[in-house]
């Protein structure tokens, strides 16, 4: 490949890159982007798509697309409490607006849309395998990548991180893998024949007690079968001596869940992969690079849920891409404006899901809140609206907030 080909190469083909080469393709950026897997390929994950990623498909021209997915719409949350209390809350619209507020499906099929959206706009997608970055002066110029079978340099003014959890450009420029209290192991199995769902089509979120501050989810898809995984901090994990497998495979035999697994059947085998949160970001951009997604760290806490932080910074990062090269800077004071631009949306999202994910290591608490909500629409309505309204959150964390909850 010819030096000055692309002015930008996305390392990663998921999500946060497909949507960066989409709209970066669209803006009239020569872009590739380089993916170790040929599509479709299988990525574990929980797959859920949140109301974020809905806003990004919208602008991308995609929503009508998603009805050729096989997928499951979410109207709502039912959330589970360590005594067995459980609540499910509809997910609240705004104003007139009936459109989805997200929806259950396996990546293997989620992935092939974005990718061919991003083929469609004019990127090119090559197999391969980024070994490390170029660097000139100390400026990432393009990476050294084995493509195709033989061993390439392509050269570029920007590269884009959007290879995951165990980016090779983050490791690349140096930063090491986070620390385990910002570092969440996750188990991801799928069912067939899975009963007694407590409300259909809504996902459930589970806080058993022996993943506490984490968490084990049951989310519906088609076809009668369901996405069953669960996830807890990695720190918590090392200091307790647990085997998730062995917790995963008690948690589905107790009590609270025997009778619904009893006819299930398990279909294929138990994964696991890490989630890098969005508690302790990673640095986002320098000289000729920018990191997207997982690759920056960007999972929520609270949730677990990374799809859509990585799209939206794919969305960024394409949209400064293209002011890079149109200003002609590729420089690390240029491109720290995209990392001031996607924390100044999400800084304080991830800061308050931090405090709530700490907030459920307290059992008692976590029990009360479920078990009250159950019984009052008003605070069931409350929680709802947390995940689109962060001054919703904060009042969540208020400890006026809690000792109302004991008083009532």
């Amino acid at each position: 490949m010819s030096q000055g080909a692309y002015d930008l190469v996305v390392v990663g083909g998921g999500p946060g890159g497909a949507t960066t080469a989409a709209f970066a393709a669209r803006a009239g950026l020569r872009t590739l982007v380089i993916e170790r897997f040929d599509f479709p390929r299988d990525k574990v994950c929980g797959d859920a798509v949140s109301g974020k990623s809905m806003g990004v498909l919208r602008r991308l021209g995609l929503e009508d697309r998603i009805e050729e997915l096989p997928y499951m719409p979410i109207n709502g949350v039912t959330f589970g409490a360590p005594g067995g209390d459980r609540v499910s809350i509809p997910f609240t619209r705004n104003g007139t607006d009936d459109s989805m507020a997200g929806f259950v499906c396996r990546r293997i099929a989620f992935d092939v849309l974005l990718h061919d959206a991003a083929v469609a706009a004019g990127a090119e997608i090559r197999r391969g395998d980024v070994r490390e970055l170029i660097r000139d002066d100390g400026r990432v110029r393009g990476v050294r990548a084995e493509i195709d079978g033989r061993r390439q340099e392509v050269r570029a003014p920007l590269v884009v991180g959007a290879d995951g959890a165990y980016s090779t450009v983050a490791r690349s420029l140096g930063m090491p893998q986070l620390r385990p209290q910002h570092y969440v192991a996750g188990l991801r199995s799928y069912y067939e024949n899975l009963g007694g769902y407590v409300r259909p089509g809504f996902i459930e979120l589970h806080f058993v007690e022996e993943v506490l501050p984490g968490y084990f989810w049951i989310f519906e898809l088609p076809n009668g079968e369901a996405n069953v995984g669960i996830g807890m901090l990695s720190a918590n994990i090392k200091k307790r001596g647990i085997h998730l497998k062995d917790v995963l495979k008690e948690v589905v035999s107790s009590r609270n869940f025997a009778a619904r697994f009893a006819d299930a059947r398990p279909v294929g085998r138990v994964v696991g992969w890490g989630l890098p949160m969005g508690s302790e970001p990673r640095p986002m951009a320098g000289d000729g690079w920018m990191l997207v997604g997982d690759a920056a760290s960007l999972i929520d806490p609270f949730t677990g849920e990374g799809i859509g932080n990585a799209m939206l910074s794919g969305m960024h990062a394409a949209e400064w891409a293209l002011r890079a090269c149109e200003a002609g800077d590729f420089s690390d004071a240029f491109l720290r404006g995209y990392e001031r631009e996607v924390l100044g949306a999400l800084k304080n999202e991830l800061k308050l899901s931090h405090t709530l994910q700490r907030l459920l290591q307290w059992r008692g608490l976590v029990d009360v809140v479920i078990r009250k909500a159950a019984r009052s629409e008003e605070l069931a309505s409350t929680i709802s609206a947390m995940f689109d309204d962060l001054n919703v959150r904060r009042r969540l964390l208020s400890p006026r907030f809690y000792l109302g909850l004991l008083a009532a």
